[in-house]
């Protein structure tokens, strides 16, 4: 197995129908990957998982000062 690598960017294309993932590493290597429609939702349902309780809380904060409460 390779050694984990930082991510410096990720890159999104559509080409014919399909989409194109690339993902840079901060050392300039790219890895690319072609993923269908429903691929790419279940990625984005991983990544609300993932990220979804502090989205959560970020909202709850910003609610309650639009509301008016400290």
């Amino acid at each position: 197995m390779n050694p984990t690598k930082r991510l410096a960017r990720i890159l999104t294309d559509e080409i014919h129908g399909e989409y194109q993932i690339t993902l840079q590493a901060e050392d300039g290597e790219t890895f690319r990957v072609i993923a269908t429609e429903q691929q790419i939702a279940d990625l984005m349902d991983e990544l609300d998982d993932l990220l979804g309780d502090e989205v959560d809380e970020e909202d709850e904060v910003t609610e309650h000062k639009e509301m008016g409460d400290e």
